[in-house]
């Protein structure tokens, strides 16, 4: 039974990666576009003003001269794919940090609305950027889903993920959820179990967290560290055990499926 929970966490871990890697392509090398048939149009941002030792997203540092020309080839992007007959009802963006210029953000998105009629719209987000300022701009946007890469609200676990210092003590996070509530149609929470130094007290605690601040929403992620990353997160959080992913998912959908129908 190991060798086979193994075998899986490998497997999805490679197929994750797979579907994290941006190819170049030609304008004449999209598929065409099925008619009378409405997509989900996924926007990547990649910008992260620090970046996390576990991440294995693609993400670079933070750079406004080039996030500038980033907006603007989305832009293009987006009148690319107009031009070819897609139709996008939703839009999710992610990233990186899709908030760290949230005007520019803004822009991009009332330039797609301007080819579709967009129904719903998902933005990620960090908790240092949950202010009057730039939730403001994300509901003039039209968000109605925010979601928010909390991961933990264990101190301990936040400060050997380089969390801490950048986004504040983990009940100052669930004070920020809290107080947002019902601003947006869907309010989730990101999180992440399976860190090394992660006992089932602190997924507990998490799970406890979570129900008193009534997020709508909770996502909650293996850890699926990238080749890339190992050797950091080995030496802040230790080696990780995917042994243990089984035990911890249970324990999870145990104690939140009290609250929380799971999807």
């Amino acid at each position: 039974m190991i060798f086979i929970d193994k075998f899986i966490t490998f497997l999805a871990a490679r197929r994750t990666r797979r579907y994290l890697t941006f190819d170049r392509y030609e304008s004449d090398s999209l598929a065409a576009a099925e008619k009378e048939k409405s997509y989900l149009l996924y926007m990547h941002i990649p910008f992260c003003q620090e970046l996390c030792p576990y991440c294995s997203f693609v993400r670079v540092k933070f750079d406004r001269c080039l996030a500038i020309k980033y907006f603007a080839a989305l832009k293009k992007e987006i009148a690319l794919y107009h031009e070819q007959g897609f139709r996008f009802d939703s839009i999710y963006v992610g990233g990186g940090t899709p908030t760290v210029m949230p005007e520019e953000l803004a822009e991009v998105i009332e330039y797609a609305r301007t080819f579709w009629e967009i129904k719903r719209l998902s933005v990620e987000t960090n908790p240092n950027h949950l202010t009057d300022d730039i939730l403001g701009i994300l509901k003039a946007a039209g968000v109605n889903r925010l979601s928010v890469g909390v991961q933990s609200f264990n101190n301990e676990i936040l400060e050997s993920t380089d969390r801490l210092a950048k986004y504040g003590l983990g009940e100052e996070i669930a004070e920020r959820l809290s107080s947002i509530a019902g601003m947006f149609d869907t309010l989730n929470a990101d999180m992440v179990f399976n860190f090394a130094n992660q006992s089932d007290e602190m997924i507990m605690q998490d799970i406890e967290i979570l129900k008193k601040v009534c997020v709508d929403q909770v996502t909650w992620y293996p850890l699926m560290v990238s080749k890339g990353q190992k050797k950091e997160l080995f030496e802040k959080c230790g080696e990780v055990d995917y042994r243990r992913e089984k035990q911890l998912y249970k324990l999870i959908v145990e104690n939140l499926g009290q609250v929380y129908k799971q999807q």
